[in-house]
Formats: structure tokens, sequence, C-alpha cells
């Protein structure tokens, strides 16, 4: 039953952003039928379309609270109902302000999702950071198929609402399985698991880290963001043709789809995340470079594909999830927070482009590679402080015997440190034990441990490592 009831969990969140990769898209592939139904100029219908990150910036910190707070079944159900509104009224819709309203409820639906999900899977799954990958492969899948349907609704002169259906029927097959399921129960059966593998980590070396994956939630979006507006346009620029200019943002799709693919098998038989980071953001930048320096219509094919394969293949799920295991309690805020950089990029980057494109001298794809650098960068400073993750129980006694082995060679400092003590105790005759000494030992350990759940412990072992050297004191006293 646990193991059904999972499967079934599993299911309706990779259900949720099938049905996300649609509501990505859905409003720019059907925008000339919905700028006639409410009356309004492309113009004007295309500005209808900042309503999404308009709703998402105002709900991620308040549903990753209500994540938090009232569960993430709360925040799931509320996001499937939000979601299921915007597509079932968007289509149906004559008023633009009404329309306008409801983008901002895809927002919302968007943020109530990722404010759930992805702490869900952190929390019930063993290879947390594969499975959240793979949620961008569903994205991207949704992204390939519904250009498709409205194709085929097109060329049938059917009504194009129905391509507003078909993710509105999965939504609501979801909201009953969703709400069926026992989803605390779930995460409770989890939880003793999941606690072996948090990543132990504190004091500035946790900041700096923590900040630096905040930050990774803007580069990455903006890199993309970036190349995806601006790619047609340039290569058109340059003298590409208009087919070749088109196809080079499918290539970046067909890339982006691969790498998910390829992420997600290699996370899932190796421990490689840090490293698998590092080599992805460093292709990035290779392939942005040379796709802006070069005219060459192959190298521009193989750079566009690299880029997608890498800058889109799960870089930024690969960094939500490493941020997620660095804290033990409010995973939907964190979430939150995360995206909120994201959608900071997605207000920004038409912003700078657009100022940047005034100048006809500025190679805009090549200034792309500024947002690449700064992932890289980050990408960094990740490899260096994230610690590495035990992927079972041997990679766990590995990660202990380096530690021991660590713990040795201080131990025989210590003792070499004793001598000195030795001798000036013999001197001034002075008894092996001090129990005032010792005390104020002790004291220190719980003043400088980081987690002060480990007190006890601590100094049950420092108490252990003193009457040893006292033990030592003894002996060397005798002889």
């Amino acid at each position: 039953m646990n193991a059904l009831a999972t499967n079934r969990l599993r299911a309706g969140l990779y259900a949720n952003y099938l049905v996300h990769g649609f509501g990505m898209i859905i409003l720019t592939q059907n925008l000339l039928q919905l700028a006639q139904n409410w009356s309004s100029t492309l113009t004007a219908a295309s500005f209808v379309l900042s309503g999404i990150g308009i709703g998402r910036l105002v709900a991620y910190l308040l549903m990753g609270f209500i994540s938090d707070h009232f569960g993430r079944k709360t925040s799931l159900l509320i996001g499937i109902t939000t979601y299921f509104l915007f597509l079932v009224l968007t289509p149906i819709n004559t008023s633009v302000t009404l329309a306008y309203g409801l983008t901002i409820l895809a927002g919302v639906a968007n943020s109530a999702m990722d404010s759930a999900t992805y702490p869900l899977l952190e929390e019930i799954s063993k290879k947390s950071t594969s499975n959240t990958v793979l949620l961008k492969a569903f994205i991207s899948t949704g992204e390939f198929i519904l250009p498709m349907i409205v194709l085929y609704l097109s060329d049938n002169n059917l009504w194009f609402g129905l391509s507003f259906m078909v993710p509105a029927a999965i939504l609501a097959l979801n909201f009953v399985n969703i709400l069926t399921l026992p989803i605390k129960k779930i995460q409770q059966a989890k939880v003793e698991t999941k606690a072996s593998q948090s990543v132990a980590l504190h004091g500035i070396r946790k900041a700096v880290l923590m900040t630096a994956l905040l930050l990774y939630g803007f580069s990455s979006m903006a890199v993309m963001i970036w190349f995806t507006q601006w790619i047609t346009i340039y290569a058109a620029g340059i003298g590409f043709s208009k087919s070749v200019a088109h196809f080079l943002l499918s290539l970046y799709s067909i890339g982006s789809i691969t790498g998910v693919l390829t992420v997600v098998t290699l996370l899932r038989r190796f421990n490689i995340k840090k490293e698998l980071f590092l080599l992805l953001n460093s292709l990035s930048l290779l392939s942005i470079v040379t796709l802006s320096l070069s005219a060459n219509e192959t190298v521009a094919n193989i750079s566009a594909l690299v880029f997608g394969f890498s800058a889109a293949g799960g870089l930024m799920q690969i960094a939500l999830n490493s941020l997620l295991s660095l804290t033990a309690k409010n995973k939907g805020l964190m979430t939150g927070t995360f995206f909120i950089f994201g959608s900071l990029a997605s207000f920004t980057v038409p912003i700078i482009t657009g100022l940047l494109i005034k100048n006809p001298s500025v190679n805009i794809i090549l200034a792309d590679a500024s947002m690449a650098l700064m992932s890289l960068a980050i990408a960094l400073v990740v490899y260096a402080l994230l610690p590495k993750e035990a992927q079972s129980l041997k990679d766990a006694r590995k990660e202990i015997d380096r530690i021991d082995k660590a713990l040795l060679r201080l131990s025989e400092q210590r003792f070499n440190a004793v001598e000195d003590v030795i001798r000036f105790k013999k001197q001034d005759d002075i008894a092996v034990e001090d129990l005032s000494r010792e005390q104020k030992v002790l004291d220190k350990v719980a003043k400088n441990s980081q987690d002060k759940a480990l007190i006890p412990y601590n100094q049950a072992i420092w108490q252990a490592m003193m009457n040893e050297s006292k033990a030592y004191q003894a002996s060397k006293q005798n002889n």
C-alpha cells in the first residue's frame, strides 16, 4: 500500500508538470485567437502574458508558507484548482481585463505547485536529485505535445479551446488522485531514510553556499530566457535563413530533452552531482560563446544543441535540490525564495536586452555569456563547498573512514601536546586530574558546537578523550 501510494504521488506530481509544460506556451500558441476573443490588438494581448510573472512573484512566499505550515497536499490542491480555472475560463473569456487576472492566477498556480512538489520529491525520494530533474522532462514533453495539438485543431477547423481542455482534463483526474492520497503518511514513512541523506553544513560555509544557490535561481533562468527570446532574431541578423534561424531554437529544445534524460540516467547510476553540475555549466558557457562568435551554420547548430543539453538539461533543478538538502525545515518557503530569483530574471532580462539591442554594435548572444559566466562562477562555489552526498551505505562508510583518518592525525597531535603538559605538571608537582579544567573544556565544547542537539554526544567524546589523556599522563609520570 505504501509503495502504491508513493508511486501514485510521484505520477501525480509528474502529471502536474506535464500540464505546466502546456501552460508555459499555451497563451503564445493561441494568442491570435485569444486576441480576437478579447477584441484587442496583438500588442495588448501580448501584455497579458506578463501576468504570469506577477502571479509568481506575489504568491511564491505565501505558497511556500502554506506548504510548510498547512501541508504539501494543501498547496498541491490549490495549484491544481487555480490552474484548472485558468485553463477552463481563458478560452471562453471575452474580457482582456479578466484575461490578465486569469494569467496572474496561472502564476499563482505555478508557485503553489513548485512550493509543494520540489520539497516533496526531496523528502520522499531516495534519488531525489534525479527525480527532481525528471520534472524538467515532463515540462519539455508538454511543450513538445501542445504545438501538435494546436496544429491539429487548426488544420481540422476545430475550436482552439480544446487545447486548453486537454490539460484541464488531466488536472481534473489528478485532483481526485491527490485528494485521496495520504501524503503526510507517505512523508512520515520516508523521514528516517531521508534523515540519513541530509547534508550537514553550518556557519559561514552554509550561508555562502545557500546564497550562491539562490543567485543561481536568477542566473540559470536568465541565461535560458535570454537565449530563447533572441536566438532567432540574432541568427537572422547575421545572415542565416529564416528556416535555419528557427531551427536553432528547435535544436535547443532537442538538446534540453536529451540533456534531462542523460542527467537523470547519470545521477541514478553515479554519485556525481557536483561534478556534473560543474561540467554542464562549463559546457553552457563554452557553447554560448562559440555560437555567438561563429557565422558557420554547422557550428551554430552544434552549439545550439549543446547549449540546450547543458543550460536547459536540469541544472536549475539540481541547484534547487542541493539548496533543499541544506535545510531540514521550511523547504516550501525556501523553494519559493529560489523561484522568486527566477521570476526576477523573467522580469529583468527583457528590460536589459531591450536596452542592449538599441546599440547595433552589441552581440546580444555574446552578452548572454555574462549570465552563463555567472552560473559557472556559482558552480565553482558549489563544487568547493557542497559536501558529497552519500548514495549508499558504502558511500557513507567511506566518508566516515575519511573523517576518522583526519581525526586520528588530530588525536596524535593532541597526545603530542600532552607531552608538554606532563613536563610542566611534573616540574611543578601538579596532580594529573584537574576537574575544574575538565569542566572548562566541556563548557567550550557546548559553546562551540554548531548543532546544539549534538552537545551531549560531543561532550561525552571529549570526556572520553580527557580520561584517556589522564591515563596516558599517569603512565608517563610513573615511568
